[in-house]
């Protein structure tokens, strides 16, 4: 029974898994956002490779050509060097730009907005050498370290196959052109992007589910966690229980304190029974207690100390307890049947009083 118990065999609460979130684990591949430039980049280069073409000719020219040795000579060479640094700017920003998008939207995409508490709360552990060696070399971190391996190996064969198709034309790039030369780079750099680009996106997906899996794994719980989380999230049941009994013992005891206020009291005969309270204050009789069985005997027994008469009345008795709420007034379509009942208790009393009320008869003179 203890083995059991001691086995991760429930699967992840959502407490636990918030948890593992705050702490920042989450399942999440950095080859994702790699992909993606990669890919973007291809379409940037096909959808605007004629304006990086033009800008790359101008650089080449400027720095190649006799236009440099022309500012050399006159001393402008600051010119030349603003030239080129606003091109470089031009052609590398959006880039930069692109990288930094696609960096945060890729993360967003996988974990979304994530909070990590832990990372500003200061751990003198992290910064024990032991640890962290620990970490590198435990089967975690090998594991790591094989995948990555693994990836830079399939990553350059992809690569190799790329580039195996193009070493015939190496040797008819000395008479290319500028500009034959650099179409040729930006035709062999675009096949070099996308085929990366859509390798390593099937290699996130695959990591991505396989870190998912992991985290699931390692967030399993045993049958004891799942009790001990519920029994902190919804309190100790026994105390539960316990709180049930004293606040029915409350409302028993207030329920039953308002019986001798009442004027009668309506029985199924043996397992229901109502007390209802009328005034001129009231627009009609009020029902001010119930109760069925033990409940039901108390309220009669009460009734009898106070001299409250119980009339029975199986119908009226059940439909009261069942359609109505203690506090509420009788309504429309009972009153003919309540006011029946009440013009009857009406009646005794006024026979209890009759006696008590007759005038004295007069004392007789001697």
């Amino acid at each position: 029974m203890a083995e059991d118990q001691g086995e991760k065999t429930e699967e992840a609460t959502d407490s636990r898994r918030e948890e593992y979130r705050k702490r920042g684990q989450v399942p999440m591949t950095r080859e994702l956002g790699s992909a993606v430039f990669f890919l973007v980049a291809a379409g940037l280069m096909y959808v605007s490779g004629r304006f990086f073409l033009t800008n790359i000719f101008d650089i080449f020219n400027r720095t190649l050509g006799g236009e440099f040795v022309l500012s050399f000579r006159e001393g402008r060479l600051n010119d030349v060097f603003m030239f080129v640094g606003l091109k470089l700017i031009m052609l590398t920003g959006p880039v930069f730009a692109v990288a930094v998008v696609i960096g945060i939207g890729s993360q967003i995409i996988q974990t979304g907005l994530l909070q990590i508490e832990d990372a500003l709360t200061p751990d003198l552990n992290k910064l024990n050498p032991l640890n962290s060696i620990g970490r590198i070399f435990s089967m975690k971190g090998v594991a790591e370290l094989f995948k990555s391996v693994l990836k830079m190996g399939v990553i350059g064969y992809v690569m190799y196959v790329l580039l195996r198709s193009q070493i015939t034309q190496i040797p008819y790039l000395a008479g290319y052109s500028i500009a034959q030369l650099l179409t040729y780079l930006g035709t062999v750099l675009f096949k070099l992007l996308t085929g990366t680009g859509m390798f390593m996106l099937v290699l996130a997906l695959a990591d991505y589910f396989f870190q998912r899996w992991q985290l699931e794994k390692e967030m399993m719980m045993t049958k004891q966690e799942v009790k001990e989380e519920h029994k902190s999230r919804d309190g100790d049941p026994m105390i539960k229980a316990r709180m049930r009994r004293t606040q029915r013992e409350m409302a028993t005891r207030k329920m039953i304190s308002e019986v001798p206020k009442g004027d009668v009291v309506i029985t199924n005969p043996t397992h229901i029974a109502v007390v209802l309270k009328y005034s001129d204050k009231l627009p009609a009789p009020q029902l001010i207690a119930k109760g069925a069985d033990f409940m039901a005997e108390r309220i009669k027994e009460v009734a009898r100390q106070h001299n409250i008469p119980i009339i029975e009345n199986k119908p009226l008795a059940r439909t009261i307890f069942k359609t109505m709420k203690t506090g509420q007034v009788i309504p429309r379509d009972l009153f003919v049947a309540v006011a029946e009942v009440l013009s009857y208790v009406f009646r005794l009393r006024r026979k209890k009083r009759r006696p008590q009320q007759a005038p004295k008869q007069p004392e007789r003179g001697l």
